[in-house]
């Protein structure tokens, strides 16, 4: 039921790290590009350049969101099982995959997840950003999506220590090298643990422009600096609130989570953004012909991907058997 292994045959890509972790768990290719990309570019803001603003909230966070995370995960294990029967049974294809993302100090780590997406959804090799109304997402995966019940196995990735509850969200390798050469400090936000929810994606919503990324950046950062476990009980339990379909401003005013002060003090409100690239002209890392699963914010256009029938399927395979 359960499948692990990333060379699965059926409907997955992941991505082909290209980024090198050193022994430190630094990434050398993301540093020089960070550093190169605009002078002080990779200059940190002095309250996050090191892990020791809260030399002891941190680690005593950790300990109990790991053991917390497991009692959790032990309470909502049947309904991980019968979400990743109905997934199995409503599209082919395991229903749980991993993907390499970027963790504490940039060291990277396997993120599990159920799998919303059609087989072959990265036909092409090429990873992207997903959109509104994407294509390749399964109906059960649009009602996972919208619910955050997708990112329940991710539990686990807490219990064995690759992340918390509360923190910046984790990014693939490749990405993140694209990203610092235009962000400045993006790898600041690896000073601590990612995490299944933050306050970035409480009062944000996914991603599309390099500048939404920006505006994530600045809350992921703020929270660094601000972190405490009043913060991230109110955070846990906005994101309970949004899974139960509570979500908006309602969640942020109700919990005292609006951070839009902090968004408009560094001059990252949309009506005065720096640009509106998109960040699917940066999303041009190749997947891995050898892994079949990829599951990721890619962005296509609507009718550029439609799952391939099986009389489509057996059509083409006639014509290719058929001597010339």
């Amino acid at each position: 039921m359960f499948d692990y292994n990333d060379s699965d045959s059926d409907s997955s890509i992941a991505i082909e790290p290209s980024v090198r972790v050193s022994p430190r768990g630094r990434s050398a290719t993301a540093v020089d590009r960070e550093s190169s990309a605009s002078g002080h570019a990779s200059r940190l803001p002095r309250s996050v350049a090191s892990s020791s603003a809260h030399p002891i909230y941190f680690p005593i966070k950790h300990c109990c969101e790991r053991v917390f995370a497991g009692c959790l995960l032990v309470l909502v294990s049947p309904l991980i099982l019968a979400l990743v029967a109905l997934v199995r049974l409503t599209s082919k294809g395991p229903g749980i995959y991993r993907q390499e993302r970027v963790g504490l100090n940039r060291t990277t780590f396997d993120v599990f997840k159920l799998r919303t997406m059609y087989q072959n959804a990265e036909a092409d090799g090429q990873a992207k950003w997903s959109q509104k109304g994407d294509p390749r997402i399964t109906p059960l995966g649009r009602f996972l999506r919208k619910t955050h019940l997708d990112e329940l196995p991710q539990l686990w990735n807490v219990v064995v220590g690759d992340m918390s509850l509360t923190g910046p969200r984790p990014e693939r390798p490749c990405i993140c090298e694209k990203l610092a050469s235009h962000i400045r400090g993006y790898y600041a936000r690896t000073n601590v643990k990612p995490g299944i929810t933050g306050v970035a994606q409480i009062n944000l919503e996914p991603d599309c422009t390099i500048d939404d990324v920006r505006r994530k950046q600045c809350l992921d950062l703020h929270y660094i600096e601000h972190a405490n476990a009043w913060l991230d009980l109110r955070m846990i339990f906005a994101t309970v609130l949004r899974m139960i379909g509570i979500r908006g401003s309602v969640v942020t005013r109700w919990m005292g989570l609006c951070r839009k002060d902090v968004i408009e003090a560094a001059g990252l409100t949309e009506s005065g953004r720096h640009t509106s690239r998109t960040i699917d002209s940066l999303s041009t890392c190749k997947s891995s012909a050898s892994t079949k699963e990829f599951e990721s914010m890619v962005a296509v256009p609507t009718a550029s991907f439609k799952p391939e029938s099986s009389d489509t399927r057996r059509l083409r395979i006639d014509r290719k058997s058929r001597p010339k």
